[in-house]
């Protein structure tokens, strides 16, 4: 092989060099040329030529060198020709295969296969993702999701005690403290199918999962602030199928799903609240998960115990199957509100906790000093309810319910005559807290009262006051309320709690039978409830001393029992710990502390009932001085 041939393939047959120039020799030697020098004719080549353009010449070319090159040294002759037909043919035949599959899929999918669609809005969307996490067919695919796994404090494992980093810092002495810096690196993420087809084997059957977006005209848009007509939206769908005319599999299998959701929801309760406007209103979620926390035990509230069982009975009495039709026979609305007030710190909210936990019910919070929370929103938060469930609304006394401007007008002239009236027609006397001053402080209308009385709610009332922020419809007005709870369209089934600090200050639609049916007095502890709180927060710890002092005289180890009853509890056991928790009770009077003031003197003595005892007197005393003195600083905590 010599120069023209090499240049004769870079160049191709159009080129100036002829080919034919050369020697006989070198024209025999390669198979590549036919006897004029030239590249064979193939009538396919032929035809792919004005299709590719000048993209076929050097393609050509590069073969021809490869020929000549391989053909020389090899005796190994390719044809570009053959190559370029044989590539053409492999790429034909791959297209006819891929739209052969998916017409065959098509087909199959139509008639052969059942499927079922689940929105991402839906809560079994939820409950599927999380499934699948654990499945080993569907972690180990070779197209995954990764997703940041949140975990609330009560999900941590107790074997990551071992794993805790203890260091010392600059002016700590040699005392050790906690560092979580490395918290958020050992916490693996949560790997989930990502978009496109996937396959499990479930029960001994196959089925196809699909994960795409699909889009959809909304037409709820036009009733939000800036935007008019219908708009383009997107939403994620999971689509299961399984082969066979039935969906009974894939209903197995959801069911299945759903159960190993709430596996480990047994002993738990599920706090939600209403989802960011943006999602109520485009994407459906009214209602999302904040928290899932251990079950609160009944016994944990600090309430007289009559009141206990007559609420207890009340709502499972309310809650029982049979219930429904009773109410329908008499023609009743199939709803129950409770109404929860005292002093703060009393454990208002902690009954309702309580209570959620021993039905096995979810708790629905819903502020209504939520700024983007409007009356249309209430009414949709409350239709999209549960059958049953504990609908919480907080502090409903300052919660800046608006009502209609004629009705203010109407009350402000009514009390004109009678400044020094403490009450207001239709309306209990207002809760006076420091005496006739702060009183008649509070019987002026908000925008009339010093900067120094101002509180949260005199702001939520002024925000959600007519024409405030040029939007005359901002803010959820006391018939707006009305008519969520027991309106026309209101959803029945759920229980209704409120709580209120100033069970006076309520106006008297919002508490008459029928919205609410039980009210439930709160006070500040007893010395009785101070003795059982008492004994409650250590009588852990004091079975523990019990159980070492047993294993302890079973081994015939005194000495080492005592060290180990010291370490936990002051080392008294149940009946040593009765007697303190009896000697506590005895120093708090009744009605002077609230529960959750004597809780928090408890929780920073922990782990010494001896110490707390011994510095309750103190504590009392200082806690008496600053009630008298009406300060909020405390000298001895």
């Amino acid at each position: 092989m010599d120069l023209k041939e090499i240049l004769y393939g870079l160049f191709g047959p159009n080129s100036t060099v002829d080919a034919c120039a050369g020697s006989p020799s070198t024209a025999s030697t390669s198979g590549t040329f036919n006897s004029h020098g030239r590249l064979p004719k193939n009538p396919l080549l032929d035809a792919l030529a004005p299709l590719l353009g000048g993209q076929l010449s050097p393609l050509l070319r590069a073969l021809n060198l490869a020929n000549n090159i391989l053909g020389a040294r090899l005796g190994l002759p390719i044809d570009p020709s053959f190559l370029l037909t044989l590539a053409v043919a492999a790429w034909a035949i791959n297209r006819f295969a891929r739209q052969l599959y998916h017409a065959l899929a098509v087909i199959v999918t139509a008639h052969f296969m059942a499927s079922i669609t689940v929105a991402s809005t839906d809560e079994i969307y939820v409950h599927m993702m999380k499934w699948l996490a654990v499945q080993p067919l569907v972690t180990t695919s070779r197209s995954l999701m990764v997703e940041t796994a949140a975990h609330s404090a009560w999900e941590d494992d107790e074997d990551q005690i071992d794993a805790l980093q203890l260091r010392t810092i600059a002016g700590g002495g040699d005392e050790k403290y906690l560092n979580f810096s490395n918290q958020q690196a050992n916490a693996p993420p949560r790997f989930v199918p990502a978009i496109g087809l996937h396959g499990f084997w479930y029960g001994r059957r196959y089925f196809r999962l699909q994960r795409k977006h699909q889009s959809f005209l909304d037409d709820n848009s036009g009733g939000a602030r800036g935007s008019t007509g219908t708009t383009l939206e997107k939403e994620e769908v999971l689509v299961i199928s399984c082969f066979g005319r039935s969906t009974t599999p894939i209903k197995t299998l959801l069911q299945a799903v759903k159960q190993h959701y709430y596996s480990d929801h047994v002993a738990r309760t599920t706090i939600k609240r209403p989802s960011p406007q943006p999602l109520r209103r485009f994407n459906g979620r009214n209602w999302a998960t904040v928290a899932v926390r251990p079950v609160r035990g009944l016994r944990t509230v600090i309430l007289d115990a009559a009141q206990k069982s007559t609420v207890l009975a009340d709502m499972n009495e309310y809650l029982h199957p049979a219930t429904p039709r009773w109410y329908a026979n008499r023609g009743i609305p199939l709803r129950r509100g409770y109404l929860f007030h005292g002093p703060p710190g009393t454990g208002k909210t902690s009954l309702s906790f309580a209570l959620a936990g021993v039905f096995g019910l979810d708790i629905y919070v819903i502020s209504l000093l939520e700024p983007t929370l409007s009356e249309e929103d209430l009414g949709t938060l409350f239709s999209s309810l549960p059958r049953r469930c504990v609908v919480l609304l907080e502090d409903i006394d300052a919660a800046g319910l608006r009502r209609p401007q004629e009705e203010i007008e109407e009350e402000e002239a009514s009390e004109a005559p009678a400044t020094d009236k403490k009450t207001r027609p239709g309306r209990g006397p207002r809760a006076s807290v420091n005496g006739d001053k702060e009183s008649a402080s509070h019987d002026q209308p908000a925008a009339h009262r010093p900067r120094e009385d101002w509180k949260v709610s005199d702001l939520a009332r002024a925000l959600k006051a007519p024409g405030a922020g040029g939007d005359d419809r901002k803010g959820i007005s006391l018939s707006g309320l009305l008519n969520a709870i027991d309106g026309v369209a209101s959803q029945e089934g759920r229980v209704l709690v409120m709580t209120t600090n100033h069970p006076e200050a309520l106006d008297a639609a919002l508490i008459r039978p029928g919205r609410v049916d039980l009210q439930v007095a709160f006070g500040n502890a007893t010395s009785e409830q101070a003795r059982e709180l008492f004994e409650r927060m250590y009588e852990a710890d004091a079975a523990k001393n019990d159980a070492a002092v047993e294993k302890s005289a079973e081994a015939t180890q005194n000495g080492q029992a005592e060290d180990k009853g010291a370490e936990v509890g002051g080392g008294d056991g149940v009946e040593g710990l009765s007697h303190i928790a009896a000697a506590f009770g005895s120093k708090i009077d009744d009605g002077l502390l609230s529960p959750a003031e004597i809780q928090g003197f408890l929780l920073k003595r922990k782990k010494d009932p001896k110490k707390a005892l011994r510095e309750t007197d103190r504590w009392v005393e200082a806690m008496k001085a600053q009630k008298e003195n009406k300060t909020k600083v405390l000298t001895v905590q």
